[in-house]
């Protein structure tokens, strides 16, 4: 009886992180039979010869919780060798959810996400009540393995209604709260997550549900992780410096990890241009917290947050308290008020003038038109403002602002604040304490597309920048993040662990350019993300990409409780 499939001569990247070698992978009833030189049949043999093989890659940070129900395989991270995402981040899931609540909670992701209202109220049928009945809707019709997180914004919604974003909870409300994360726990949510951003809004302006909970609520909830012994913490406090002290959010990420005895992964450590060197403090700070024994673990990423805009869906001024107010307005009204000329000088204080802290970097040289819209304007592309003002001989607001409304408000803008200096960067990847990722995959549709973040990390950083070895990237990508959320049949390349797997040359793997497609529900249109040199991804021993082409098979599984191990 021959293996199911064979993997022969590939370049083994174990996930452990030691020395990679040349060898054979045999695969057989959705785990790893056998491992080095191999004999025997298989339904397929595959010549790996050029090729790594490595653990199939493990996507933490998605908002994947609603394209999951159109689209199984979770396009486009799948392409880039990820075999499991894990929904559920910064506080928002859509489970548990009431009937009366499901407008609220789709709010929370139109905003905060980025995701077209339009395409959550079609593709999202509502067949649950409960968060078990979530995963249960998701159970055999995945492509990939899916771990969720339990959002607190349906947490305290479905506790407190409306008044979720009113006010704290009160003693009894977090006790029922507590229940319901417990049974989900049990369940197999794979852990909780929370969001006390200030930006974070619905779409009817109103706070996010979780920015209303106190630290005691939140490690009160936590408290549950600890005492059912399992699940991982994620939290997002905004950006450290801006929406708190640096001092102020490690100290609570390490009291939640020290409370729960639970792994905490906290958003994070990244190169800002308004505080070129505070990346340096945050790395110490985090080294000294896990020194305590406090299991807390700050993400970072691989790749520039670029963040593409127009004045109809700008988010990035949503801590600018007059651009915040004028960009919820109707589009008529707004227009008329961004040629207010005394409008313009509280804006020009608030985006270029003003020195508190901001996500907008005020930093117009950074800020490049990408797509004009009017003939006329096209020269103007891949210019920044700044640029352009200079080229018009005006102020800087009143470029932006004038060619903007020219073309009705629908030019196209990309701006970053983070991730700028790829020698700040680099040192963040490389650091031992650091977990790479936040793809964001699944949200911010027509704004970034960060789905090549591992793709992006083998190729740029490693085989181009020389920042680590490829057998430590391709730890951080499996085995560190498995260990950390307690996926522990897989993230290495051993007998009998579950046989989720990529293949890729490392001479030429690498992220393509974000594109613009329709094909969300409804035709709407989303930014997707290609690879380079990703040849298959396996997933619980079965071929579910080759070529970026989707083989047909469904082989994904929900993984919590004692379900990611396959019998």
């Amino acid at each position: 009886m021959g293996y199911d499939l064979l993997i022969k001569g590939g370049r083994i990247c174990d996930g452990s992180g030691l020395p990679s070698y040349t060898g054979d992978v045999a695969v057989e009833e959705g785990r790893i039979a056998e491992v080095g030189r191999v004999s025997g049949n298989a339904n397929r043999v595959i010549n790996a010869n050029g090729l790594a093989v490595a653990p199939g890659f493990i996507d933490f940070h998605t908002h994947l919780d609603a394209q999951l129900l159109w689209d199984p395989i979770a396009t486009s991270s799948c392409w880039h060798g990820v075999t499991t995402v894990i929904p559920g981040n910064c506080g928002l899931t859509l489970a548990p959810c009431r009937p009366e609540d499901r407008e609220g909670i789709l709010g929370s992701f139109v905003r905060v996400e980025a995701m077209p209202l339009r395409v959550l109220q079609q593709a999202v049928s509502w067949e649950w009540t409960t968060f078990p009945e979530y995963l249960d809707r998701l159970r055999g019709r995945l492509g990939v393995n899916v771990a969720s997180l339990m959002g607190h914004c349906a947490l305290r919604q479905f506790v407190m209604g409306e008044e979720s974003s009113e006010r704290a909870a009160t003693a009894s409300e977090v006790e029922r709260m507590k229940d319901i994360l417990r049974e989900g726990i049990r369940s197999g949510a794979i852990g909780f997550s929370t969001n006390q951003n200030p930006v974070h809004m619905r779409a009817d302006a109103r706070p996010i549900s979780s920015r209303l909970a106190t630290d005691d609520e939140i490690l009160e909830l936590a408290s549950v992780l600890g005492e059912i012994n399992r699940g991982s913490i994620q939290i997002s406090r905004g950006t450290l410096g801006v929406a708190v002290s640096v001092e102020q959010g490690v100290d609570f990420f390490r009291r939640l990890a020290a409370r729960s005895g639970r792994p905490v992964i906290w958003q994070a450590i990244a190169h800002r241009w308004d505080r070129p060197d505070e990346w340096r403090k945050l790395l110490d700070m985090a080294q000294d917290s896990l020194a305590t024994g406090a299991p807390s673990y700050p993400l970072c990423n691989a790749r520039l947050f670029n963040n593409r805009f127009n004045l109809k869906n700008a988010q990035v001024f949503d801590d600018l308290p007059t651009w915040k107010q004028i960009l919820f307005t109707p589009i008529d009204q707004r227009k008329e008020i961004f040629r207010d000329p005394e409008v313009r000088r509280k804006l020009r204080y608030e985006a270029v003038e003003e020195k508190r802290p901001s996500r907008f970097s005020r930093r117009w040289d950074l800020v490049y038109l990408i797509k004009a819209v009017l003939p006329k304007n096209k020269p103007l592309e891949g210019k920044s403002v700044a640029e352009i003002a200079r080229l018009q001989q005006r102020d800087v607001i009143d470029a932006f602002l004038d060619l903007s409304l020219e073309e009705e408000l629908e030019t196209l803008f990309q701006t970053s604040s983070n991730n700028g200096d790829e020698n700040a960067v680099a040192e963040i990847l490389k650091s031992p304490f650091t977990l790479v990722g936040q793809s964001d995959a699944g949200a911010h549709l027509i704004y970034d597309a960060g789905y090549g973040y591992a793709t992006r990390l083998l190729g740029y950083w490693i085989r181009e920048r020389k920042i680590m070895s490829l057998e430590e990237g391709v730890r951080k990508l499996t085995f560190m993040v498995a260990s950390i959320f307690g996926f522990h049949d897989r993230g290495l390349i051993r007998p009998r662990m579950a046989a989720d797997l990529v293949l890729f040359d490392p001479q030429t793997v690498g992220d393509c350019e974000p594109e613009m497609v329709n094909d969300l529900p409804g035709g709407e249109k989303r930014l997707v993300q290609k690879a380079k040199g990703v040849k298959m991804t396996v997933v619980n021993g079965e071929i579910l990409t080759e070529d970026g082409r989707h083989s047909g098979a469904l082989p994904g599984r929900v993984l919590g409780r004692s379900e990611h191990v396959i019998p």
